[in-house]
């Protein structure tokens, strides 16, 4: 499979390329233009792209049969950051005829008929509380994504930690709790949907 992997210089980004590697996809890392790419493989395609201004974005997936996008936001962005250029990924996705999607957002997207334990739901109000914009933009992204005609997944986390990749964890419609989930056992479940066609058109939580 060739997969291209937006925001694969941050945490979750870097597990999921090198995991599509080892299990022996052809991958596109896409980059910012300020970012290093000494931390992958000679095997990854690495390419530039300003996915806020759309600059690049088509190229990155030109040839890709799926599409990862790990995208986040951090205090140098601006507050639409994942909303605004997960749009513009999905756009060119489009234009392409790709139609394979997959993507992680925090819990605090909510969908009709969640189960959602006590502790989840305190943790995704705090959330929501402090950084309003940001859950905003994240909303806004699933609701473009889930109205577009894609195979697409969207995987929700309500923490996300480094920690060893133990594969031991539960999906679907569970509840959280205070844990956290590793950002490579989050990205092996990434590949595992792409990998087997899981959770095409859900969205699944994550939790160890």
């Amino acid at each position: 499979m060739k997969l291209t992997v937006f925001g694969a210089n941050g945490p979750t980004g870097q597990r999921v390329v090198e995991t599509a590697v080892d299990r022996g996809h052809a991958v596109t890392a896409v980059v910012g233009p300020t970012t290093s790419s000494a931390a992958f493989s000679d095997s990854v395609r690495v390419v530039e792209a300003d996915v806020y201004e759309g600059v690049g974005v088509e190229a990155a997936v030109d040839g890709a049969t799926a599409v990862c996008n790990l995208l986040q936001h951090s205090k140098f962005k601006a507050a639409d950051y994942v909303a605004v250029g997960g749009g513009h990924i999905l756009d060119a996705m489009e234009i392409a005829g790709i139609d394979r999607y997959l993507t992680v957002v925090p819990a605090t997207v909510r969908q009709d008929g969640d189960r959602r334990g006590v502790i989840e739901s305190l943790a995704a109000s705090a959330l929501r509380l402090r950084k309003p914009a940001v859950a905003a933009a994240a909303d806004a992204h699933v609701e473009d994504v889930t109205g577009r005609e894609l195979d697409w997944t969207v995987i929700r986390v309500l923490r996300l930690a480094d920690g060893e990749t133990t594969r031991q964890y539960k999906t679907g419609d569970i509840t959280l709790g205070v844990g956290s989930v590793s950002y490579g056992d989050v990205a092996a479940f990434l590949l595992d949907c792409c990998d087997r066609g899981i959770y095409v058109r859900m969205q699944p939580k994550i939790r160890t």
